[in-house]
């Protein structure tokens, strides 16, 4: 009889997921060394209802005019690339992608190789660690496209995703009819400028707004009451849910004895995150190859105060070491055509809008979007706008967007970057007041709604507690 345990395993799970009837399959080469082959899986989410054709131009590409209203029809399929490698699993997305039909909008999302339901060969083995590499990823999305029968497509990537998005236009230009780059990961150097940014706000001070903060987390450190050398990616991960506000309550908490727990919480959180792996949404093991020897994510961890590149640094220790990266996009980025909207977040210190500044002024004719108050991946954080500007680079208007910056930055936060926010400001709320001090703040509440109540019953004035006793007992 067969093991109850064996109807849950790998294998199985990604049978029952098939059946879906959103997701393809292209068999794809482990590598060019090695011709044995493996499901590569992707998504394909097409409006609900059929869109009338728009006739195109002759040279293929979107005439510039008016932004598009609710009746502009897009004029290519949009290719998804969020960010990872690890996190490049379709699943996660899936309400995305409906939203995104639901704008008439014909989405594509491959899930990695090396990830959920590409994870397996066809004899239901993990794929060997030599079929980890960009160059057959970016083969993956050739695979994808033809399978698909698309012949263009707005390819809207996020991070590593914006990564791949790039090389994709500098090297099959004929496929991308136009980019919308997020967070963009331009190279193994940009680690360089966040680990300097993050530094700058909230070690050095030399942010007017963070100073402060700063010099209280000098402070600690040289007290022993922060390990600052471990210190750099909670502070990161506090940063980007909460801002320079929570990391600034987190410090003042901790400067007078309190906050230990939120720090230690998140901690460890972060940790679990890097050493678990929860399938078909984070898995990291076999995409390490490509994160790490190909692009060199955590080479530049240091070991100095706030190095935020702590967990990528141990991580890659677990993988051949990264030597040079395959391609330069830095000095590539000016060979690419197509329209270009690039997006980055003000307060994103995981990719800083140096990075993204800098890219737009690489390539031609590119258009800066800067989203005020955002952080890191527009795509996870701010879902809507992410929506928005695949909708008008697919209607070949992208580049009016950064008119719009006003209108976008108020479009709310995705819930679940609102559901962490609200977490952290719960945990540092309940910090803040000792036990002690939330008894006697819920007792004062209790008693000012009984008099509330009692005032309501008796309008008549009272003179204090000594009237109240001589109305109560005459004698």
């Amino acid at each position: 009889m067969q093991r109850t345990s064996e109807l849950f395993d790998r294998a199985a799970q990604d049978d029952l997921l098939q059946i879906r009837n959103d997701l393809m399959t292209v068999y794809r080469e482990f590598s060019a060394s090695d011709r044995r082959l493996f499901p590569l899986r992707y998504a394909r989410t097409v409006p609900r209802r059929p869109q009338p054709s728009r006739p195109r131009p002759a040279n293929g590409r979107p005439a510039t005019g008016q932004a598009p209203d609710r009746t502009a029809v897009p004029q290519v399929p949009v290719l998804l690339l969020p960010d990872g490698p690890g996190r490049a699993s379709v699943l996660p997305y899936d309400v995305l992608r409906r939203s995104l039909a639901g704008r008439g909008l014909d989405v594509v999302m491959m899930e990695h190789r090396g990830v959920g339901l590409s994870r397996l060969d066809a004899a239901g083995r993990d794929l060997p660690l030599h079929a980890m590499s960009l160059r057959e990823v970016i083969g993956d999305l050739l695979a994808v496209l033809d399978h698909a029968r698309i012949e263009q497509a707005a390819v809207v990537g996020t991070g590593y995703g914006a990564y791949l998005a790039q090389v994709l236009a500098v090297l099959h230009p004929e496929r991308v009819h136009s980019l919308v780059l997020d967070s963009p990961l331009t190279g193994a150097g940009d680690e360089v400028i966040a680990q300097q940014t993050l530094r700058g706000m909230y070690w050095d001070g030399t942010d007017i707004s963070t100073a402060t903060t700063a010099r209280t987390l000098r402070r600690l450190a040289e007290e022993g009451a922060v390990d600052i050398t471990r210190a750099g990616p909670v502070v990161l991960a506090v940063h980007e849910h909460g801002g320079p506000a929570a990391v600034r309550d987190l410090v003042d908490l901790l400067a007078v004895g309190r906050g230990s727990l939120t720090w230690t919480s998140v901690r460890q959180v972060l940790n679990q995150a890097w050493l678990q792996s929860t399938p078909y949404v984070v898995e990291h093991d076999l995409t390490a190859r490509i994160l790490h020897t190909e692009l060199g994510r955590g080479h530049h961890a240091d070991g100095g105060p706030l190095d935020a590149l702590l967990l990528l640094g141990d991580q890659a220790r677990a993988v051949p070491p990264f030597t040079r990266e395959q391609l330069d996009l830095h000095a590539l980025a000016p060979a690419i055509t197509a329209p270009t909207l690039v997006i980055t977040g003000s307060r994103d210190l995981v990719s800083p809008p140096r990075i993204a500044r800098e890219l737009t002024a690489r390539i031609p004719g590119a258009r800066l979007l800067e989203v005020p108050g955002a952080g890191h991946s527009i795509l996870d954080t701010r879902s809507r706008i992410l929506q928005v500007a695949a909708r008008w680079s697919a209607c070949g208007t992208a580049q009016h967007l950064p008119e719009r910056a006003a209108e976008l930055a108020a479009l709310p936060a995705s819930a679940t970057d609102q559901a962490l926010t609200r977490g952290l400001q719960i945990a540092l709320a309940a910090e803040r007041y000792s036990p002690w001090r939330l008894r006697l703040a819920s007792a004062r509440a209790e008693r000012e709604r009984v008099l509330r109540e009692r005032a309501q019953a008796d309008p008549r004035p009272h003179r204090g507690r000594r009237a109240a006793f001589d109305r109560a007992d005459p004698v």
